[in-house]
Protein backbone atom coordinates (compact mmCIF):
# COMPACT_ATOMS: atom_id res chain seq x y z
CA UNK A 1 0.00 0.00 0.00
CA UNK A 2 1.54 3.33 -1.03
CA UNK A 3 2.07 5.96 1.64
CA UNK A 4 0.03 9.18 1.58
CA UNK A 5 3.02 10.97 0.08
CA UNK A 6 3.35 8.31 -2.66
CA UNK A 7 -0.40 8.56 -3.35
CA UNK A 8 -0.05 12.30 -3.81
CA UNK A 9 2.95 11.91 -6.09
CA UNK A 10 1.19 9.23 -8.14
CA UNK A 11 -1.75 11.62 -8.46
CA UNK A 12 0.67 14.37 -9.56
CA UNK A 13 2.01 12.05 -12.28
CA UNK A 14 -1.59 11.33 -13.36
CA UNK A 15 -2.42 15.05 -13.50
CA UNK A 16 0.72 15.76 -15.48
CA UNK A 17 0.00 12.96 -17.96
CA UNK A 18 -3.69 13.70 -18.39
CA UNK A 19 -3.90 17.47 -18.09
CA UNK A 20 -0.42 18.83 -18.77
CA UNK A 21 2.14 20.72 -16.75
CA UNK A 22 0.15 23.94 -16.53
CA UNK A 23 -2.59 22.09 -14.64
CA UNK A 24 -0.19 20.53 -12.15
CA UNK A 25 -1.22 22.33 -8.97
CA UNK A 26 -1.56 21.33 -5.35
CA UNK A 27 -5.34 21.60 -5.67
CA UNK A 28 -5.42 19.38 -8.80
CA UNK A 29 -3.25 16.79 -7.06
CA UNK A 30 -5.52 16.77 -4.00
CA UNK A 31 -8.56 16.27 -6.23
CA UNK A 32 -6.90 13.51 -8.26
CA UNK A 33 -5.77 11.72 -5.09
CA UNK A 34 -9.22 12.08 -3.50
CA UNK A 35 -7.80 13.70 -0.37
CA UNK A 36 -8.84 16.84 1.50
CA UNK A 37 -7.80 20.18 0.02
CA UNK A 38 -4.43 21.26 1.36
CA UNK A 39 -3.01 17.74 1.69
CA UNK A 40 -0.46 18.12 -1.10
CA UNK A 41 0.72 21.48 0.18
CA UNK A 42 1.26 19.95 3.63
CA UNK A 43 3.86 17.61 2.10
CA UNK A 44 5.17 19.89 -0.65
CA UNK A 45 5.20 23.54 0.32
CA UNK A 46 5.88 24.87 -3.18
CA UNK A 47 5.09 23.77 -6.71
CA UNK A 48 8.81 23.32 -7.25
CA UNK A 49 9.00 20.93 -4.29
CA UNK A 50 6.00 19.02 -5.68
CA UNK A 51 7.55 18.75 -9.15
CA UNK A 52 10.95 17.67 -7.82
CA UNK A 53 9.41 15.00 -5.58
CA UNK A 54 7.17 13.85 -8.44
CA UNK A 55 10.22 13.40 -10.68
CA UNK A 56 11.89 11.24 -8.02
CA UNK A 57 8.70 9.15 -7.68
CA UNK A 58 8.37 8.87 -11.44
CA UNK A 59 11.95 7.59 -11.72
CA UNK A 60 11.27 5.00 -8.99
CA UNK A 61 8.16 3.76 -10.78
CA UNK A 62 9.83 3.61 -14.18
CA UNK A 63 12.84 1.75 -12.79
CA UNK A 64 10.55 -0.74 -11.03
CA UNK A 65 8.56 -1.34 -14.23
CA UNK A 66 11.70 -2.03 -16.26
CA UNK A 67 13.16 -4.16 -13.48
CA UNK A 68 10.04 -6.30 -13.52
CA UNK A 69 10.17 -6.65 -17.29
CA UNK A 70 13.89 -7.45 -17.30
CA UNK A 71 13.36 -10.09 -14.62
CA UNK A 72 10.59 -11.84 -16.55
CA UNK A 73 11.99 -11.88 -20.07
CA UNK A 74 15.33 -12.57 -21.71
CA UNK A 75 14.89 -12.42 -25.48
CA UNK A 76 16.91 -15.05 -27.35
CA UNK A 77 16.61 -13.65 -30.89
CA UNK A 78 16.11 -10.35 -32.69
CA UNK A 79 12.51 -11.39 -33.39
CA UNK A 80 11.84 -12.04 -29.69
CA UNK A 81 13.38 -8.71 -28.73
CA UNK A 82 11.29 -6.96 -31.40
CA UNK A 83 8.16 -8.63 -30.03
CA UNK A 84 8.98 -7.52 -26.46
CA UNK A 85 9.59 -3.97 -27.63
CA UNK A 86 6.38 -3.98 -29.69
CA UNK A 87 4.41 -5.06 -26.60
CA UNK A 88 6.13 -2.31 -24.61
CA UNK A 89 5.28 0.34 -27.23
CA UNK A 90 1.66 -0.82 -27.48
CA UNK A 91 1.27 -0.65 -23.71
CA UNK A 92 2.98 2.76 -23.57
CA UNK A 93 0.60 4.29 -26.11
CA UNK A 94 -2.44 2.32 -24.88
CA UNK A 95 -3.02 1.26 -21.28
CA UNK A 96 -0.11 3.37 -19.95
CA UNK A 97 -0.77 6.41 -22.15
CA UNK A 98 -1.15 8.83 -19.21
CA UNK A 99 2.10 7.59 -17.64
CA UNK A 100 3.84 7.86 -21.01
CA UNK A 101 2.71 11.43 -21.58
CA UNK A 102 3.83 12.23 -18.03
CA UNK A 103 7.19 10.63 -18.89
CA UNK A 104 7.81 13.03 -21.76
CA UNK A 105 6.68 15.95 -19.60
CA UNK A 106 9.14 14.83 -16.91
CA UNK A 107 11.91 14.79 -19.53
CA UNK A 108 11.13 18.41 -20.34
CA UNK A 109 11.11 19.33 -16.65
CA UNK A 110 14.51 17.66 -16.26
CA UNK A 111 15.86 19.63 -19.20
CA UNK A 112 14.81 22.80 -17.38
CA UNK A 113 15.76 21.67 -13.84
CA UNK A 114 19.33 20.43 -13.49
CA UNK A 115 18.60 19.20 -9.95
CA UNK A 116 16.03 16.76 -11.35
CA UNK A 117 18.39 15.19 -13.87
CA UNK A 118 20.39 13.08 -11.41
CA UNK A 119 17.51 10.76 -10.49
CA UNK A 120 16.41 10.34 -14.10
CA UNK A 121 19.97 9.78 -15.27
CA UNK A 122 20.50 6.98 -12.74
CA UNK A 123 17.25 5.32 -13.82
CA UNK A 124 18.26 5.59 -17.47
CA UNK A 125 21.62 3.99 -16.68
CA UNK A 126 19.94 1.03 -14.98
CA UNK A 127 17.47 0.56 -17.82
CA UNK A 128 20.29 0.71 -20.35
CA UNK A 129 22.23 -1.94 -18.40
CA UNK A 130 19.24 -4.30 -18.60
CA UNK A 131 18.79 -3.53 -22.29
CA UNK A 132 22.48 -4.10 -22.97
CA UNK A 133 22.19 -7.50 -21.27
CA UNK A 134 19.32 -8.37 -23.61
CA UNK A 135 21.31 -7.27 -26.65
CA UNK A 136 24.40 -9.14 -25.46
CA UNK A 137 22.30 -12.31 -25.19
CA UNK A 138 21.32 -12.06 -28.86
CA UNK A 139 24.82 -11.32 -30.10
CA UNK A 140 25.18 -7.55 -30.34
CA UNK A 141 28.86 -6.71 -30.98
CA UNK A 142 28.59 -3.50 -28.90
CA UNK A 143 25.55 -4.02 -26.64
CA UNK A 144 25.92 -0.75 -24.72
CA UNK A 145 25.89 1.41 -27.83
CA UNK A 146 23.22 -0.74 -29.49
CA UNK A 147 21.01 -0.32 -26.42
CA UNK A 148 21.41 3.45 -26.35
CA UNK A 149 20.52 3.73 -30.02
CA UNK A 150 17.62 1.32 -29.77
CA UNK A 151 16.06 2.89 -26.67
CA UNK A 152 16.43 6.37 -28.17
CA UNK A 153 14.70 5.12 -31.33
CA UNK A 154 11.94 3.45 -29.30
CA UNK A 155 11.37 6.71 -27.40
CA UNK A 156 10.99 8.50 -30.73
CA UNK A 157 8.66 5.80 -32.02
CA UNK A 158 6.45 6.10 -28.93
CA UNK A 159 6.38 9.89 -29.19
CA UNK A 160 5.35 9.68 -32.84
CA UNK A 161 2.66 7.10 -32.04
CA UNK A 162 1.26 9.50 -29.45
CA UNK A 163 1.43 12.57 -31.65
CA UNK A 164 0.68 11.05 -35.08
CA UNK A 165 -1.24 7.79 -34.58
CA UNK A 166 -2.41 7.79 -38.21
CA UNK A 167 1.21 7.66 -39.41
CA UNK A 168 2.26 4.82 -37.11
CA UNK A 169 2.93 2.16 -39.77
CA UNK A 170 3.84 -1.47 -39.13
CA UNK A 171 5.20 -1.48 -35.58
CA UNK A 172 6.73 -4.97 -35.66
CA UNK A 173 8.51 -4.37 -38.98
CA UNK A 174 9.93 -1.07 -37.77
CA UNK A 175 11.15 -2.54 -34.51
CA UNK A 176 12.68 -5.59 -36.14
CA UNK A 177 14.51 -3.32 -38.60
CA UNK A 178 15.79 -1.22 -35.68
CA UNK A 179 16.94 -4.28 -33.74
CA UNK A 180 18.66 -5.85 -36.76
CA UNK A 181 20.22 -2.50 -37.65
CA UNK A 182 21.66 -2.19 -34.17
CA UNK A 183 23.03 -5.71 -34.36
CA UNK A 184 24.76 -4.98 -37.63
CA UNK A 185 22.65 -7.69 -39.31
Amino acid sequence: MPSRQEQLLDAAIAVLGSQGSRQLTHRAVDAAAGVPAGSASNYFKTREALVNAMIVRFAERERAAWEGLAGMITPQSPQELSAVLAAYVRRAVGADRVMTIARYSVFIEAALRPEAREQLTESAREIRRWGADWLRSIGAPNPGLACELLLDAVDGLILHHLAYPDLAGDLEARLEAMVRGNLGA
